[in-house]
C-alpha cells in the first residue's frame, strides 16, 4: 500500500483561533474546544443522543487548513473501522433472514481457503478471534503487488494464532466477511450495506461518500491530518483497495451517524432483540476470558468494542485513533465524536462528554478487576487511630472506617492495584508481593498519606 504524505508548509496553532460556533457556547462546548486546543484538533463534529432523539449536533473548526474551509453540517469524514460496525449489523441482517449462521465455517460460503481456514467461524472473523494471519502491516498490504497478490499470499502464510485463543485485530477477517457478505446476499457488500442500512436511515450524505475512503473525489469530505510523523502536523492520505473496505472503507458525519445508531436501538435494522444482544455481546476466549484493545476498550463483540465495567456499561465503535460511537444502553445515552485528526482519541475523551448528562458518571467509572485479585484485597487493615474494612460486594470492593456513624461506601479501579472513592476526595492503594494478599493499604486524603497494616 503506497502511502503519500504531504507536508503542510505553514499551519500554525491559529487554526485554533478561528473554531466556528453556529449556536451560543454551552458548556460542553466549552469543553470540546478547550479539548481540541489541547489535542490540536483541526475539525470535529458531535453528536448526542438521549433516549433515542438528537439533543445536541455541533461543528467545531476547520475542514480542510490548506483551503481553510469550515466543518459544517455537510462535512463528511474518513471513518475508518467503524466500517466494521456496518458489517456486523449487515451480517446480523443475513441471520435474521435465515441466510447464515454465526456458528457457519467461512469455508462454507467462501471456497478457496487453506485447509487450515477451514474451521473458522464466522462469530471469530467478526470478533478478531479467528487467528487468521494479517493481511496488511500498518498502512502497506504484505505484498508490493497489490491487493490480489496479497490475497494469495496471506493465504500461504500460518495461522498467527489457533482460533478462538487470542484476540488478534486484523482487516483480514474483514475481507473475508466481505466476500461472504457479496456471496450470500448475492451483491457486492458495499451494496449491500447501502441498501439495507444507509437508505433505511437516510443516511443521504453517506451513500453519496461511498466507501471510497481517501480515494476519489468526495463532496465536502475533510482532509485528515495527524502528528504521528513527527511533530509537525502532515495531511495523510493512504490507498485502500476495494476489497479491504469492510474494514476500514467508508465516510460519514456525526448527525448520520447518531441517525444509524437511534434506528439500531429502535430495531429499524435489527428486529429481533436477540440479534441487537449479540451484536453487543464480546467474545469468551478458550481461556474464558475476554479481550480488547485495552483496560477500557476491553471486549470485543461484532464489529463493535465493549466497555465492560459495573457502571454505565457501554458499546462503542472506534475507526482511526480520530472518530468514536459511544452507546450507554443503561443510561440511554449515545455520542458521537468524529474528528480529522489521527491520535484525537476520541473514545478517551467520551465518558468526560457523558459526565454532562449523567449525574453519577465520572471522566473515570473504574476498570474490571478479576473476582480472585479483588478477594486478595478482602480484610481488616489497622491504621494508628481507626480500622477498615474491605470487603466485596458484587463485583467492587467497599471500604467501612471504624467509627460511630459510619457508612460502608464503594471504591472504583484505575488500576489493579489503585483505586479511588466518588463520595469524598480519597484515594486508595493496595501494596501487593508477586500474587499474595495485600498485606498493607495507603489511603491518599488531600495532602496526608495514611498507611494501614492488614491483620486478616
Amino acid at each position: 500500500m503506497k502511502k503519500f504524505i504531504t507536508r503542510i508548509i505553514s499551519v500554525s496553532i491559529a487554526f485554533l483561533s478561528i473554531l466556528n460556533l453556529s449556536v451560543n457556547a454551552d458548556e460542553i462546548d466549552d469543553f470540546l474546544l478547550k479539548k481540541m486546543q489541547d489535542k490540536k484538533i483541526p475539525g470535529l463534529q458531535i453528536a448526542v443522543i438521549k433516549n433515542n432523539k438528537i439533543i445536541k449536533i455541533e461543528n467545531y473548526g476547520i475542514a480542510n487548513l490548506q483551503d481553510n474551509i469550515a466543518v459544517t453540517d455537510k462535512t463528511v469524514f474518513t471513518i475508518n473501522s467503524i466500517t466494521k460496525s456496518f458489517v456486523g449489523v449487515a451480517i446480523m441482517q443475513l441471520v435474521e433472514k435465515g441466510k447464515l449462521a454465526l456458528s457457519d465455517k467461512a469455508s462454507s460460503y467462501v471456497t478457496d481457503l487453506p485447509s487450515t481456514w477451514k474451521n473458522i467461524t464466522i462469530k471469530q472473523l467478526l470478533t478478531n478471534t479467528s487467528g487468521l494471519p494479517k493481511i496488511e502491516l500498518g498502512t502497506s498490504l504484505i505484498s508490493p503487488q497489490g491487493a490480489e497478490a496479497s490475497w494469495g499470499l496471506v493465504k500461504t502464510l500460518p495461522l498467527a494464532a489457533k482460533a478462538n485463543t487470542q484476540f488478534q485485530y486484523t482487516s483480514t477477517n474483514y475481507v473475508l466477511l466481505g466476500k461472504i457478505i457479496t456471496q450470500v446476499s448475492g451483491k457486492i457488500f458495499t451494496d449491500f450495506i447501502t441498501q439495507n442500512q444507509l437508505r433505511k436511515v437516510g443516511m443521504k450524505l453517506t451513500e453519496s461518500a461511498g466507501f471510497a475512503h481517501f480515494q476519489g473525489v468526495i463532496p465536502h469530505q475533510a482532509r485528515g491530518y495527524t502528528y504521528y510523523f513527527g511533530n509537525e502536523l502532515t495531511t495523510i492520505q493512504y490507498e485502500l483497495p476495494p476489497f479491504l473496505r469492510a474494514a476500514a472503507g467508508m465516510n460519514s458525519n456525526a448527525k448520520e451517524i447518531a441517525q444509524w445508531a437511534i434506528a439500531l436501538q429502535k430495531r429499524e435494522l435489527l428486529s429481533e432483540p436477540s440479534s441487537l444482544k449479540a451484536l453487543w455481546s464480546p467474545a469468551v476466549l478458550d481461556s474464558g476470558e475476554m479481550a480488547g484493545f485495552d483496560r477500557f476498550l476491553n471486549g470485543y463483540a461484532l464489529g463493535w468494542q465493549v466497555i465492560d465495567r459495573a457502571e454505565h456499561p457501554a458499546i462503542a465503535a472506534v475507526g482511526g485513533d480520530r472518530s468514536a460511537l459511544v452507546i450507554y444502553p443503561e443510561d440511554n445515552l449515545s455520542i458521537v465524536v468524529i474528528t480529522n485528526l489521527m491520535g484525537a482519541s476520541p473514545q478517551s475523551f467520551i465518558d468526560e462528554i457523558a459526565s454532562f448528562y449523567i449525574p453519577t458518571m465520572q471522566a473515570i467509572t473504574g476498570i474490571n478487576i478479576s473476582e480472585n485479585k479483588l478477594k486478595s484485597y478482602v480484610g481488616k487493615y489497622t491504621f494508628s487511630e481507626f480500622n477498615v474494612e474491605v470487603e466485596l460486594k458484587g463485583n467492587r470492593l467497599s471500604l467501612l472506617v471504624s467509627g460511630e456513624g459510619q457508612r460502608p461506601f464503594t471504591i472504583y479501579a484505575k488500576s489493579d492495584t489503585h483505586f479511588f472513592a466518588k463520595v469524598i476526595d480519597l484515594q486508595v492503594s493496595f501494596e501487593r508481593k508477586g500474587n499474595d494478599v495485600a498485606p498493607s493499604l495507603i489511603m491518599h486524603q488531600g495532602d496526608e498519606n495514611y498507611l494501614g497494616t492488614r491483620e486478616r
